[in-house]
Order: C-alpha cells, then structure tokens, then sequence
C-alpha cells in the first residue's frame, strides 16, 4: 500500500535562523525575494525528509502562497498544497483547476470584507505606532487571506492587535475539533485568527489545509496510508485526515499538549 506524507514547512521542516538549534547543522532552505536565506534545515530534519522520500509520496502543506512557495528549495515532485488550503498544485506546478473551481467564486465573494479588515487593521497599527506589516495574500488572481508580521519579531505588537482590534476573531483551536463558529456578526463569523510566533493570520473559514488534503487523498490517492506532520493548533484539522500524525518537539502544538496533561 502506498504511504503519502502531508507535511507543513515552516517551523515543522525547516525554520528561521534563531529558532535552530546552535549546536546542530543547517542547510538553507527557503530564500527571501533578494535571494538571501532565511530558513534552514537542521541536519535531522534533512534526514527526516530523506527517510519519508524513500518510501512515501511527500506532498507540501503549507500557507505559503506561490511567490514564497518558489522560494523554497526543496525538491518536492508530488503535488503541493499552498495558501491555507487556498490552491493545489499538480506535480508538473500547474493549479489543479478542480479545486480552483471550488475555491474562486468564494474567495472573489470575501475579497470585499478581507480588504476591509486589512484597512482596519492598517489603520490601529498605524495610530499605535506599532510598525507590524500586514498585506492581503492573493494567489491565482484571488484574494485568500490577510498576514501580518513585524520586521523586528516583536510578538507583543502582534498580541496587541489581537487583544485590542480582534478579539472578535479570536475563536481559540481546540485539539482534536473544527474551529468554532463565532456570532459576532455575520461577516466576522466567517473568519479565524492563525497565530504562531511572529506571523498572524485573518483566514476565511471557507480555506483551511484540511479541506484540501481531504480533496488530495479523494481524488489522487484512493486506498493509501496518510501521515500528518505539522507543529501549529491550525494544523490539527488536516493532521485529523491522515491515518497518522508526527510533530516536532518543542513546537506550539507539542506545548500544548504538554500543558493539557
């Protein structure tokens, strides 16, 4: 029976400079758009990659939208699930249209409230002076989903404007089950906040990683053993598709466990 691995990249395969073990060997993994590297692997997790590539199809599960996607210098040759959930490359890196299909007309009917909740968000961050940057992530020509980091990795700036601007989209991700529906209101229920480390995400209920492996394992790869690897509480959701999951220690989904016992 074929093996497939679902995996997550960032923080789960590789990882930025100072979140790598001192101690151990790195190798660039990912690049920024001047062609710097900004994500290495440890030697463990090379070895890691190797041993899944000898034996399983490895397909890519991963935020990232296309432009940061090519960025990655991992040889992956299977397909690929990019933006929250958002797009699925073919293995020759053509968008599978299928899922396309499914995903435009909902995306197009969210792009006017994604871009209102980034003018919002531009403008606290603005009047508190906190300098975090946000940006809507389009892909294919669709509005998908709103990110926001800042320069310097202060997490506090990030917290602020969580606490303060958006606690209404703040639905926590309980092991083991789907989001929550948030009342709020009816446009802002649509919604729920990706954080971990320095990176915050508005997300579209509409997206999410697991609606997408579940059309991968139906569609390309009936009667297979899955495995799940990702270190977020978002990741949970596509981890409860696969027969199987792995996380890395020390990761926010590890902690978390770790603190439930």
């Amino acid at each position: 029976m074929r093996v497939c691995v679902f995996l997550d990249l960032d923080d789960t395969l590789f990882q930025t400079l100072p979140k790598c073990p001192p101690e151990q060997e790195r190798r660039p993994a990912a690049f920024d758009r001047d062609g710097a590297p900004n994500s290495f692997m440890t030697g463990k997790q090379v070895r890691l990659l190797e041993m899944f590539e000898q034996s399983a199809e490895v397909i890519p599960v991963t935020a990232r939208n296309l432009d940061a996607f090519r960025r990655v210098r991992v040889p992956f040759c299977s397909l690929a699930i990019l933006d929250f959930g958002g797009v699925v490359l073919r293995p020759d890196g053509s968008p599978d249209r299928d899922w396309e299909a499914r995903i435009r007309p909902q995306a197009e009917a969210a792009g006017g409230t994604l871009h209102a909740l980034l003018e919002s968000v531009q403008e606290f961050i603005a009047r508190q002076n906190l300098g975090v940057n946000a940006r809507l992530i389009h892909d294919l020509g669709m509005p998908l989903y709103i990110v926001m980091k800042h320069p310097d990795a202060n997490e506090d700036a990030l917290a602020r404007i969580r606490a303060e601007h958006l606690s209404a989209l703040v639905p926590k991700l309980p092991f083991g089950n789907a989001p929550p529906r948030n009342s709020v209101s009816p446009d802002l229920s649509e919604f729920f906040l990706h954080q971990n480390s320095n990176n915050l995400s508005i997300v579209p209920r509409f997206l999410g990683k697991e609606h997408a492996v579940a059309y991968v394992l139906e569609k390309h790869f009936a009667d297979v053993i899955s495995i799940g690897v990702g270190d977020s509480l978002s990741d949970v959701p596509f981890l409860r598709r696969c027969d199987f999951l792995m996380m890395p220690s020390g990761s926010q989904l590890a902690q978390a466990l770790q603190a439930d016992r």
